[in-house]
């Protein structure tokens, strides 16, 4: 299981779960047995902990990044197909939108 989102904060001197944002505070000083004992303790109790909703469709959002590329592109060719040509404005959102459609396409 990824246990990624539990961290040591130096700074802090606490063990955190960045999921579910709960602390605690490590005992010092102690032998680094009792040390390890104590993340080990952290780490099991929050191995499971699931990221709030609002990150994970944040982080899902992130993942899909291209069907928000492609919403903005259909933005903008609905913008041209509304108005009449005028070509000071809709000139620069042509040559914008061939520019984005053709982005890492070779040329």
């Amino acid at each position: 299981m990824n246990t990624d989102h539990i961290v040591q904060n130096a700074k802090t001197q606490r063990i955190e779960c960045k999921h579910c944002g709960w602390t605690q505070a490590v005992k010092m000083p102690v032998p680094i047995n009792d040390i390890l004992a104590q993340f080990d303790a952290f780490t099991k109790a929050h191995e499971g902990c699931k990221r709030p909703q609002s990150e994970a469709v944040m982080s899902e959002y992130i993942q899909g990044f291209d069907a928000g590329y492609g919403l903005a592109l259909d933005e903008i060719e609905k913008y041209i197909k509304r108005h009449d040509y005028e070509p000071r404005i809709t000139g620069p959102l042509l040559s914008l939108l061939a520019h984005l459609k053709m982005e890492g396409k070779p040329q």
